[in-house]
């Protein structure tokens, strides 16, 4: 079996070929390879990656998160194949997740970065209001612990930037 990573969805519960299991031992390879939370066939599914993955989570997070990507092979930089799907379920799901966004373990220590900056990055991308005062919240505890939340300042910018909010832009 090819070795694209751990994090694959060829090892993912909700790959419909491992029947709601996580781990290659679970991974049917006679039923095709289809995402159940993206509603995706996935054609090569040991190197086809997203931020749903049992190990970047602790507990399963059935709407999706981020892009899925790929990778040609397991040195390969993985690349974007499918951008998230935005609904509004998917969109107030995240901003649950950002608010709440306090579990260390929602990461995979070998790709991606912590699952609170992929949902924030995802909101960015979206340019949803609603995470504005969530992410000046984050900032201000980012300033009250001595880090510098320049990069929360940016990403509240970039969504009112394209969009016709009242008010100047808050400092957190």
């Amino acid at each position: 079996m090819p070795n694209g990573g751990s994090d694959c969805c060829g090892t993912c519960w909700f790959n419909r070929a491992n029947a709601g299991e996580a781990g290659s031992a679970n991974h049917e390879g006679s039923v095709s390879s289809y995402c159940e939370i993206r509603d995706l066939p996935i054609p090569d599914p040991f190197y086809t990656y997203c931020s749903n993955h049992p190990y970047r989570l602790d507990r399963r997070e059935p709407i999706p998160i981020g892009p899925v990507f790929t990778a040609a092979d397991a040195d390969a930089e993985r690349e974007v194949w499918v951008e998230p799907p935005d609904t509004e379920e998917i969109r107030s799901h995240l901003l649950r997740l950002l608010a709440h966004a306090d579990n260390p373990q929602d990461h995979y220590p070998f790709f991606g970065g912590p699952i609170p900056a992929i949902v924030a990055r995802q909101l960015v991308e979206f340019r949803e209001p609603r995470a504005i005062p969530i992410l000046e919240h984050i900032g201000r505890e980012l300033s009250r612990r001595g880090e510098e939340p320049d990069g929360i300042h940016q990403a509240i910018a970039r969504i009112r930037g394209s969009r016709e909010l009242d008010g100047p832009a808050e400092r957190c």
